[in-house]
């Protein structure tokens, strides 16, 4: 693997930002001709080029509360919600489980439970209880993000060498001061991966709590999706689906430039 700012690492960017846009450029152009050769109805499956008016539209002319920009924001806002609420119990949590045999005994089979309902399923609770608002998809995010995030804190836990642990306590740690010292600096790379999978997850989630919501909220990027469905503008519906799909990926991008900065440092 080169380093980053050397110029072979340098080169070897640019040709992966290259072979990305060369792949893009293909799919689009099969868009394209999919459409084309069988005559697809656009009411169907528009034209790149007319989502991408689209998209600008949206840019510039408000629907629902605002712009484009308005429905990424609060898109974003319920997702960091969410998320860091998910972040703040599921690590601490999995750490602590990962060293105490018997919490782990306790609060293994609730969360075995509870992992396996499918978040969107939590969707009309949530609305039940929070109201079709902020709180609803918050919480559908918090609830689908969890279960990776508090997995990979608990097995990083568990992997850390026990020569590493059992030196410390030879010097008098306690059990905290372990977990903090040598838990988390041992596991960062495993607890990354964990928060990989989150992102997609609770991001998945997301979009499918606001579309349960309907009109009820009206910002978002699911609220476009169901905009598009209700008005029959699929070039709405496919704008909205591209542009959530970008931004999951550039979530992702952003993590695993942290996971590589993160090696270095170990």
């Amino acid at each position: 693997m080169y380093e980053r700012g050397t110029t072979q690492g340098r080169l070897a960017g640019a040709a992966s930002t290259g072979w990305v846009i060369v792949v893009l450029a293909f799919w689009i152009a099969f868009w394209w001709g999919l459409i084309v050769v069988f005559r697809i109805n656009p009411d169907f499956l528009p034209m790149p080029g007319d989502v991408v008016a689209r998209l600008v539209r949206l840019a510039t002319h408000p629907v629902g509360e605002g712009p484009l920009h308005v429905h990424v924001w609060a898109s974003f806002q319920r997702f960091v919600g969410g998320f860091a609420m998910a972040v703040a119990l599921g690590v601490p949590l999995g750490f602590v489980m990962g060293y105490f045999r018997l919490l782990d005994w306790a609060l293994t089979p609730l969360f075995e439970l509870v992992r396996y309902i499918p978040p969107i399923a939590w969707a009309p609770f949530a609305i039940l209880w929070f109201g079709a608002n902020f709180g609803a998809q918050a919480f559908v995010i918090f609830i689908s993000t969890l279960p990776p995030i508090l997995i990979s804190a608990y097995g990083a836990m568990r992997a850390v060498d026990p020569t590493l642990m059992a030196a410390a306590r030879t010097l008098g740690a306690k059990p905290m001061t372990i977990i903090l010292e040598v838990g988390i600096p041992s596991s960062i790379p495993v607890l990354i991966g964990g928060l990989r999978i989150g992102v997609a997850t609770g991001w998945m989630a997301l979009i499918a709590a606001e579309i349960v919501a309907g009109t009820g909220t009206r910002a978002g990027l699911g609220y476009l999706i169901l905009v598009g469905q209700q008005t029959l503008q699929a070039s709405t519906t496919i704008g909205a689906m591209v542009l959530i799909g970008a931004l999951g990926w550039s979530f992702d991008v952003a993590l695993r430039r942290l996971e590589r900065a993160v090696q270095r440092w170990r």
